[in-house]
């Protein structure tokens, strides 16, 4: 696998930077090309021609976020692949490898491996952001597990797959499928944001948005309810002016120390 004739893609989708750190390190160490997936998402079908095929996303609510889901359904050329799957967390990853596993399966191609990686969680509007030293303690663990992941990859090792915890699935789960059910994840979510007297109209959220879901009028954001709900809006706004019904007012922000605005610019345009 480790063949340099083998071309390899990583795809991403990362509202905060977590995602995007993952890919940009397995990228760097199996010499992959790194594309985002808002970037290709213009596409009516999207063809595979790599030999390895990476997908790196955030599990929201123990699922895949509704982009990377869609993503996956424009893929095509998935035959006879190394298709793997690296799947950040701040709380519990449930069954989405699996899910993605049967969505990978309906298009034609199988998930080779499939690796869960824990990160702050930049979910907010839940719970405030942790301590710098849970961070910390998360970013080195994750450093001593990209060499391992990365090994596996290079080797084209199949049926590595991070099992769920079906203890821990099912005691949350309730609650997981309560928040779904009451619309947590609904395009419109974003009615619940609102900026307050701090927003300047600087255009930041607009920018970082993933699916474009955010216009300027009259100096401020307007949200137009195809919400993914990354929340990049409300971690980059660089006045911490964009707020989440009234929960988030005193909260710290939280991003990826190792992303700037500028990286999620980048990709995104």
């Amino acid at each position: 696998m480790n063949d340099t004739a083998v071309s390899t893609e990583l795809y991403y989708f990362s509202g905060t930077g977590n995602s995007l750190v993952v890919a940009r390190d397995i990228a760097r160490k199996i010499n992959g090309k790194l594309i985002s997936i808002p970037s290709v998402m213009d596409k009516e079908s999207i063809k595979i021609d790599a030999d390895v095929v990476g997908i790196v996303f955030p599990a929201y609510y123990m699922r895949m976020p509704g982009i990377v889901e869609r993503f996956i359904n424009k893929l095509t050329n998935l035959q006879d692949k190394y298709i793997f799957a690296i799947v950040t967390v701040g709380g519990i990853a449930g069954s989405v490898l699996y899910r993605l596993s049967e969505a990978i399966s309906e298009r034609g191609g199988s998930l080779n491996s499939g690796f869960i990686v824990r990160m702050p969680a930049n979910y907010i509007d839940n719970a405030d952001a942790l301590p710098l030293f849970l961070q910390k303690r998360m970013f080195r663990n994750w450093n001593r597990k990209a060499h391992k992941i990365a090994s596996a990859i290079n080797t084209g090792k199949s049926g590595l797959m991070t099992r769920f915890n079906p203890v821990m699935t099912l005691l949350f789960s309730r609650y997981i499928d309560k928040q779904y059910s009451r619309g947590e994840l609904s395009p419109d979510i974003d009615k619940s944001f609102w900026t307050d007297s701090k927003c300047n109209g600087c255009g930041i959220c607009l920018r970082v948005c993933p699916v474009r879901n955010i216009e300027l009028v009259d100096d401020r954001p307007v949200w137009q309810h195809h919400c993914e709900k990354c929340l990049a809006c409300i971690q980059w706004c660089p006045k911490e002016a964009i707020q989440f019904r009234n929960v988030t007012m005193k909260r710290k922000r939280y991003h990826h120390p190792d992303v700037k605005v500028s990286d999620v610019l980048k990709w995104n345009e």
